[in-house]
């Protein structure tokens, strides 16, 4: 069983608002150091703090631990979570209500740091937010020169939001992973010599059990991550598709989700565990009421 996560986040806005960018670092008391760089558009330095946060949370779940210290040189974050501050600000109400509602379902503690304890999550959010690629990591893991032979590598995925109307109203399908923790759009790699269009189509298909279509794209997400173990610096590019529902129950699904069902896109959108996959269902859903309209 996992023990405890550690994580360390920072967020980053040029203009305030203005481009911005979260960083994170995970650090397992064992396994592989992972970082973090992810642009998330416009947003003042308080909010990307908060997606900073929501972004650590929803990972610590995926990966199944419970138990989580998060450091942060926000004082505003970390006392506004621990109670000590009311969140007055009407803007960051929704991702501070969001964060609680996530954060008590694992044993959270929320550390104050200073920027130079933060420097390598903070240097990962102004990277993102400027459009860079993060620095190599190991130059921040003292002691010793720098790690020798680091690669980097791209990963292509690609999935869709699959939707069907039903009594005149619009449905999406998820799948849930993690026992229920995590509901997420069905999506997986693109095999070699497989277009995106056609890995979208077999992902579906596997995961869900459904046959679906390729209507058209919808967005794409881009985001960095770093292993140390194979010392590989990998830029994950997720391509997502609107999918019409072609035939229900089409093939047996794998055991890549536990679960499969179909929501309202209302109800789709408050249980989508990841807030660029809710940015997603958002834009699909002004598309389907443009063409409705």
């Amino acid at each position: 069983m996992p023990g405890l996560l550690n994580i360390h986040l920072d967020g980053a806005s040029l203009g305030n608002p203005g481009p911005a960018g979260i960083g994170l670092v995970l650090r397992p008391e064992r396994g592989p150091v992972q970082e973090i760089s992810e642009a998330i558009g416009q947003a003042t330095g308080h909010q990307a703090d908060y997606l900073a946060l929501l972004r650590a949370l929803h990972l610590a779940r995926e990966l199944g631990y419970t138990l989580v210290h998060i450091h942060s040189d926000s004082p505003l974050l970390v006392r506004q979570m621990r109670g000590e501050f009311r969140m007055r600000d009407p803007l960051l109400r929704p991702l501070f209500r969001e964060a609680m509602k996530l954060a008590r379902d694992l044993d959270v503690r929320f550390s104050e740091v200073t920027r130079e304890a933060n420097r390598r999550a903070d240097q990962l959010a102004r990277g993102a937010a400027r459009g860079q690629p993060p620095a190599d990591p190991t130059r921040q893991e003292p002691p010793g020169p720098p790690e020798e032979g680091r690669r980097e590598a791209v990963q292509r995925s690609a999935g869709g939001v699959v939707y069907k109307k039903e009594g005149g109203t619009l449905k999406a399908c998820l799948i849930a992973k993690r026992g229920g923790l995590i509901w997420a759009l069905p999506k997986g790699r693109v095999n070699p010599g497989e277009t995106s269009e056609e890995a979208a189509v077999r992902e579906v298909l596997e995961e869900t059990g459904h046959l679906a279509a390729i209507g058209q794209r919808i967005d794409q997400i881009d985001y960095d991550f770093y292993w140390k173990e194979n010392r590989t610096l990998y830029h994950k590019v997720v391509l997502f598709y609107l999918m019409p529902l072609v035939q229900e129950a089409a093939g047996p699904r794998d055991d890549e989700a536990d679960a499969v069902g179909w929501f309202t896109l209302g109800e789709a959108w408050r249980k989508l565990s990841y807030l660029n996959e809710k940015k997603v269902l958002h834009q699909a859903q002004r598309i389907l009421q443009t063409a409705k309209a």
